[in-house]
């Protein structure tokens, strides 16, 4: 005998109510009343003979058991919807949509797209710099790429790369400003800085007992939020930038920047392409990802500079 299911519906409002945190907002979204929501989700609970949801005077938060069923039934649901989109034929015959902030689709990813084009003619790429389109549910974003720890709720993931952090300046910063070859030789020049890459977790990772008081005397520099602007900013002389390894590489070549210092710090983030289960059913997703984690690899820094 086949075990009866839940209703699709008590699924749905279980999920809505995880991503607002209330059942009066659910019910709102969803178009019923806020008895129709409870009950619903009660049906559910008992269902299931487990609680979902603590209910407080604020709003509800999600049980142990409610996070983990919470990952399952959007997952199921994903799936019912990618399955409703491949009857209809709709899913392989639209363009794949890729998400890629400015620094990381310049540096390696549009370089070399158009080998990947050449080789597959019949996959229609469209790429989106838009930064933050991932905390959209209802976004058409098939895959994304993003620096970060690799968690992100709702989404599965495939790491790209390591990243390595180190200081930079111009040839010319460094004539004006240098020599620069211990912590505190950085006291007297503008340190460059990003929002996901702080200086303190890098001094901290490379000083020595007598650089104690570095911290005291860090100038605060501009602020930025593209690693790439930055890295441009640095090239122009205006002061020394925390940069990352795989974005940095051509620069060093090129002699429009030096590295300051021999020792590679490794990031506590990484480069990572996530996306929902629904995305990876699609044969052209496959064939991309596949082609982007070969590419990744391949253009690993070598440290070699």
């Amino acid at each position: 005998m086949k075990k009866r299911l839940p209703q699709l519906s008590a699924l749905q409002a279980f999920v809505t109510i995880a991503d607002t945190g209330s059942f009066s907002r659910t019910a709102s979204v969803l178009s019923l009343t806020h008895s129709a929501i409870s009950h619903q989700i009660r049906q559910l609970e008992d269902h299931l003979g487990v609680r979902l949801l603590d209910r407080h005077t604020t709003g509800v938060s999600l049980t142990k058991a409610g996070s983990l069923y919470l990952e399952e039934v959007r997952d199921a649901l994903e799936q019912l919807d990618c399955a409703a989109t491949i009857a209809r034929g709709e899913l392989e015959n639209r363009p794949l949509r890729i998400s890629v902030l400015p620094s990381f689709a310049g540096s390696l990813l549009v370089p070399e797209l158009l080998s990947f084009l050449e080789k597959h003619p019949e996959i229609h790429i469209e790429i989106d710099a838009t930064a933050g389109t991932e905390k959209d549910a209802n976004t058409n974003i098939d895959l994304f790429i993003r620096y970060g720890s690799g968690d992100w709720p709702g989404y599965k993931s495939s790491k790209l790369m390591n990243v390595y952090l180190f200081p930079v300046c111009s040839p010319d910063y460094l004539k004006r400003h240098g020599p620069i070859r211990e912590l505190k030789d950085l006291s007297r020049v503008v340190l460059l800085r990003h929002t996901m890459e702080p200086w303190e977790p890098w001094f901290e990772a490379n000083q020595k007992e007598k650089d104690a008081e570095t911290f005291s005397v860090l100038p605060a520099g501009p602020l930025y939020t593209d690693a790439r602007v930055m890295q441009v900013a640095a090239r122009d002389g205006q002061g020394v930038a925390l940069v990352r390894d795989v974005l940095v590489e051509s620069d060093l070549r090129e002699g429009k920047l030096v590295r300051l210092f021999s020792d590679l710090t490794p990031s506590e983030k990484g480069y990572y392409a996530f996306y929902k289960s629904s995305s990876s059913q699609r044969q052209h997703f496959k064939v991309f990802l596949s082609w982007l984690i070969e590419i990744c690899e391949q253009l690993k820094p070598a440290h070699s500079f």
